[in-house]
């Protein structure tokens, strides 16, 4: 433009000179000429690069529009009114056609009328025009109002300076990153799950406190499937009625129905009863299901329920509920299913672990009744080697000392004073083979166990108009000397709970030989009695005899079976394994 313009001017002057002087214009004009022509020369070169460095710039354009283009990416360029001065083909496809090149970044993005607010979304181009300096953000979105399903977005903002440094523009790039923030949420959820299994199964190996583990349990599995409500009931040994060892969140009115219908109980009776995992996502759609009314009177709309099971037994329920609808996912439901057989196990090991520490409460309550017993046993054989032995040794030896002194004055009267003795020592001598069989009946060593046995039921029951009937069945035998011990106390214990408490007409005791035991029987038509009340589990009460009887036939491996009832009788069977005496025996 600037060489059209000086050319003008050249002919300009060129027409001012001609009027002034033709011949010395004619030479000025040949060269103005040829200076124009090398102008215009000159021109067409320069229009010819410019038209060149024009279509250089449209072709960059071109591939650089192409390269953004491609970009799988969200792209556009934004000025400081956070207006979209460029866009790519990804983020215009999106929009159907719509206009996304002059709108404002956030009407584009979220749709809305400001710009992206923390926490959920915090603006990047704020932060490059504020500081100079790129930025990346995650926005998080939600379709709808009330829709939960979150979408991710990583948007990564980066500054256009000019040559003084100064910000002109901002680039940001939009990236889908919904995939892998809903994977690193499964990987952080099945990490919490293996973490509360593992708090769970180190709960279960540093206590056998059922209490303890049980209350922990709940806890853990609250948080597994995110419900604030649960309980954990356990089933009887007979399974016939439920006890609530721990709940939270649930009345108490509720529990106690639960605990009151027992296996009956709808929806949780069917997985203590059934062994089968129940799962209701909203109480309210399953009106048939018995049991979703009583849900829904204690507000809940979801529950969980699955067995406890420790060898295919199911020993009771866990059971967690929410008061609004969740659908429980198969995995939650299946870490549950795994919790319960964990539990199951533990639940089985502290039952046993109790039951262990009972039996050593009670064999230690045993053995110091039988000390005190031996000791009372060894005072009234004092007393009585005291009161009768001891007495009548020393009348005899006053009497004794009277025949001495008397046979000197009256020598005929010595055979008369012997006789006279005579009673004395029979009595003293009933006494003392008494007290000895007391201690330990020599029929039991001499004849055998059948012998010892009915010996002991005719001296103890006789007496007190008891009829006896005893039976031996099998081919009678010795057996080792701690079993034969063993049933003969055994079945004298109950000889004389009979002689004592049974008031009784008749008792009939049978003695059966197997081949590899022995198993007694003692019957009585007595008035009989309530066994648990006999046989209390602290070792405490009157039944401390029947529960040496219990503890003496499990020490020799085998087993007593107590039957009785008021006004009916009392039947006990003892099983003893036993093979025949060794020669040592």
């Amino acid at each position: 433009m600037a060489g059209r313009l000086g050319t003008l001017g050249v002919l300009s002057r060129f027409r001012a000179d001609l009027r002034a002087s033709p011949a010395l214009t004619a030479m000025r004009y040949e060269a103005m000429q040829e200076r124009l022509r090398t102008s215009l020369r000159e021109i067409a070169r320069k229009d010819l690069q410019l038209a060149e460095s024009e279509g250089e710039v449209r072709r960059s354009r071109d591939f650089l529009q192409a390269i953004i283009d491609s970009l799988d990416d969200d792209m556009m360029v934004l000025d400081q009114w956070y207006h979209v001065t460029q866009a790519n083909r990804s983020l215009t496809l999106k929009h159907k056609g719509r206009q996304v090149v002059g709108r404002c970044c956030y009407e584009v993005t979220h749709g809305t009328t400001a710009p992206c607010q923390p926490p959920q979304c915090k603006c990047p181009m704020s932060q490059v025009w504020r500081t100079g300096l790129p930025a990346r953000v995650v926005h998080v979105h939600r379709p709808s109002a009330g829709d939960d399903r979150e979408t991710y977005f990583e948007v990564s903002a980066t500054p256009i300076c000019d040559a003084r440094g100064n910000v002109i523009h901002v680039v940001e790039m939009i990236r889908d990153v919904t995939a892998g923030k809903r994977q690193e949420k499964q990987i952080a959820d099945v990490n919490r799950r293996l973490l509360a299994l593992n708090a769970v199964a180190a709960t279960v190996s540093q206590s056998l406190s059922l209490d303890y583990v049980l209350h922990s349990a709940l806890e853990h599995a609250l948080d597994l499937v995110g419900a604030q409500n649960g309980a954990i009931l356990l089933l009887d040994e007979k399974g016939e009625s439920l006890s609530c060892t721990a709940h939270r969140g649930l009345s108490e009115r509720f529990v106690r129905a639960i605990v009151r219908d027992g296996p009956a109980s709808p929806i949780i009776g069917v997985a203590a009863s059934d062994g089968e995992t129940v799962v209701i996502d909203d109480a309210t759609q399953v009106p048939h299901i018995g049991g979703s009314q009583s849900l829904q009177a204690e507000g809940l709309r979801s529950l969980l329920a699955v067995p406890l099971k420790s060898k295919e037994r199911t020993v009771g329920v866990l059971a967690v509920a929410n008061r609004e609808p969740h659908p429980f996912p198969g995995e939650e439901v299946q870490l549950l299913i795994a919790l319960g057989h964990q539990l199951g196990i533990s639940i089985e090991n502290a039952r046993l672990y109790e039951e262990l520490q009972s039996k050593e409460r009670l064999r230690a309550d045993i053995l110091r009744k039988v000390i005190t017993a031996q000791e009372d046993e060894r005072r009234r054989v004092a007393r009585e080697l005291h009161d009768v032995t001891s007495q009548a040794l020393a009348t005899l030896l006053i009497r004794l000392e009277a025949i001495a002194a008397a046979t000197v004055r009256e020598p005929d009267g010595l055979e008369r004073r012997l006789q006279e003795l005579k009673p004395l020592l029979d009595q003293t001598s009933k006494e003392v083979h008494r007290l000895i069989y007391d201690l330990r009946p020599s029929l039991l060593d001499d004849l055998g166990l059948a012998a010892a046995i009915r010996s002991c039921a005719h001296n103890v029951l006789y007496p007190t108009g008891v009829e006896v009937h005893v039976e031996v069945v099998g081919e009678e035998r010795r057996l080792p000397s701690s079993t034969e011990i063993a049933t003969f106390r055994i079945v004298q214990e109950a000889i004389t709970n009979i002689a004592r408490h049974a008031r009784a007409d008749s008792t009939f005791i049978s003695l059966e030989f197997l081949r590899h035991r022995v198993r007694v029987q003692v019957e009585d038509d007595g008035v009989g009695f309530v066994p648990a009340k006999a046989l209390p589990m602290d070792g405490e009460g009157s039944g401390i005899g029947l529960l040496g009887m219990q503890e003496r036939a499990e020490l020799l491996g085998g087993s007593l079976e107590l039957r009785s009832r008021p006004g009916d009788g009392t039947r006990i069977v003892v099983e003893i394994p036993a093979e025949e005496a060794t020669a040592d025996d």
